[in-house]
Order: C-alpha cells, then sequence, then structure tokens
C-alpha cells in the first residue's frame, strides 16, 4: 500500500470513535468476488463494499481535488512524485463517452504539469481489461493489478520485540519526518503530515534506544477504518518494528471495538505480518491502472 513502490502502483494514514459500516443495501447486485476458497461469507462481502469504495476515495483526506460525473480528479502541485496524490478515478457506470472522459482527464493533468495517472474504481473490477483497447487508442499504457484485501479474521499472534517501544502519536514532529528520509521516500512526508491532521486519522511509532524507526498509520472514515501505510528506515529493518506495530494496532482496535478494519499487503514480508497478527486474505481483486504514453 505504498505510492512510492512504481508510478503506477497505488500505496501500502487518533480517535476512539468507532464508526459503523453504512452498506447501501438498495437494488444493487453483489460484488463478484474470488476468494481463496471459493466462498465467502455476506457480512465480508457488505465489509468489503465499504472497503472498496474507501480506496477509492482515501486521497480526499491529504490531497486536492474536482469532482466531475465521471469520477474524481486528485491533485497536489506541490507533490508531484506521490501518485496516490495525483490521480483520476473513473466509475464505468458514470461514463457515457469513454474517449471524451479520457481526453478531458489528460488534459487536466497536463495543464498542472503531471503525468496523467487513471485508476479504475475499486468497485468496477477488472474493468480496464475490457476497455484496454479505447485506452490505448487515447494514449494510455494500462495493465491490471492483483490486489488482496485482508480482514481480521484470526487471533494475534504476534510477540513483539520487547527492545522496540510503540507509542500512539498526534503530533507531526523531527523525528516521524526523519524515517522517511532513511526510508528514501521524501514524497510521503507531505501525505502523512496532512493525513495526521485529519480528526480521524492514527499513527503508531516504534522507537528503539528512544529513536523513532517506523511507523504504521491509517484512518477511519464512516466506511471504514483503512491501513494506509507500514514504513520501517532502511537502517532498522530485520529488527522487528513492523510486527510491533501492527501486534500494537491489533490491540489497539480490540480494545476499543474497531471491526471494520481492512489491509492490503504490498509485499510478501508485510503480507505474513498481517496474517501473524490474524488477517486472512478474503478476496482478490483485479485493479485497473492507466498512465498516458509519454
Amino acid at each position: 500500500m505504498n505510492d512510492s513502490l512504481s508510478p503506477f502502483r497505488s500505496h501500502l494514514y487518533h480517535h476512539t470513535e468507532i464508526s459503523t459500516l453504512n452498506m447501501n443495501q438498495g437494488n444493487e447486485k453483489d460484488l463478484p468476488y474470488r476468494s481463496r476458497d471459493g466462498s465467502m461469507k455476506q457480512d465480508h462481502q457488505k465489509k468489503l463494499r465499504d472497503c472498496y469504495a474507501e480506496e477509492d476515495l482515501f486521497p480526499k483526506i491529504f490531497t486536492e481535488y474536482e469532482e466531475r460525473d465521471y469520477g474524481i480528479l486528485f491533485y497536489n502541485t506541490e507533490n508531484k512524485d506521490s501518485f496516490d496524490s495525483n490521480h483520476a478515478v473513473i466509475y464505468r457506470n458514470r461514463i457515457h463517452n469513454i474517449r471524451q472522459v479520457l481526453a478531458e482527464i489528460a488534459g487536466f493533468y497536463k495543464a498542472k504539469g503531471s503525468r496523467p495517472i487513471i485508476y479504475q474504481s475499486m468497485l468496477d473490477d477488472n474493468w480496464f481489461d475490457e476497455i484496454k483497447d479505447e485506452l490505448a487508442a487515447a494514449g494510455f499504457e494500462s495493465w491490471i493489478e492483483e490486489q488482496e484485501y485482508m480482514l481480521p479474521s484470526g487471533n494475534n499472534l504476534i510477540i513483539p520485540n520487547p527492545e522496540i517501544t510503540v507509542k500512539r502519536v498526534s503530533e507531526w514532529n523531527d523525528g516521524i519526518e526523519n524515517v522517511f528520509a532513511e526510508a528514501e521516500e521524501p514524497w510521503g512526508i507531505m501525505v502523512a503530515k496532512q493525513t495526521l491532521a485529519y480528526p480521524k486519522a492514527w499513527m503508531f511509532a516504534a522507537c528503539l534506544n528512544r529513536k523513532v524507526i517506523g511507523l504504521l498509520y491509517g484512518h477511519i472514515s464512516e466506511r471504514a477504518c483503512r491501513v494506509d501505510y507500514l514504513l520501517v528506515s532502511k537502517k532498522h529493518r530485520k529488527a522487528g518494528a513492523g510486527r510491533a506495530l501492527f501486534y500494537h494496532f491489533v490491540e489497539w482496535c480490540r480494545q476499543n471495538g474497531i471491526e471494520n478494519t481492512y489491509i492490503w499487503p504490498d509485499g510478501d514480508t508485510p503480507k505474513r505480518i498481517y496474517e501473524e497478527g490474524g488477517y486472512r486474505v478474503v478476496e482478490v481483486r483485479k485493479a485497473g491502472r492507466a498512465v498516458l504514453d509519454e
């Protein structure tokens, strides 16, 4: 869940108010799904619908945006290296003329000096594969990424390193910023700082010998609690900071009754940590991405 690894990847952000899932249960059909064991409980389907909606909308808390009939245009001209801050999200059922929409998106981002990047809504599973010819005709390179969505489903079996202390933080400081510097991800500073200012954001910091070496942060909306990012300084990886952070997050959720949480792992190492913390993959979505060829 990180927008730093590639210009085309989504991202692997203190309050105790608990939001309940607000499901739209009108005439919508159940979302299609592919679960690991071929089955899925109805409550997981309901939770996942809100998770997908949150995945589309979460950049609203840290970047500027303009809404259109067909979707949302996120942008931050002061942080162009953050792709989570600079992309369009489009919705299949809102578009009547895809060629016109693609041209408008390309013009919008070019005018801001940014490379046009488009994400399909997570509600529209595998849609970009269906319109890859239209995307190519408009000059966009497109591809599909599989995203594994994990929900809490088991016990927290993590035994954290006793030498690492984890604390909840509510204000930005130099120690937090230094983690991004040591991780060589400077574009994440503005995103994390703006996220921390969000009233329903949360952040945990892992410390070794009183130095901050890792961060785990996220936010709570009316839809779900999203784990936005797990980051550890390159100098201190394999010290157990990630496991300690996730252990304390899981316990914090348990103590405060937060159940509607989700995460999708950006790699095998964080996935193993989340599984040890009791999370399991309940669905794999095919996320569409497109970038204008230049």
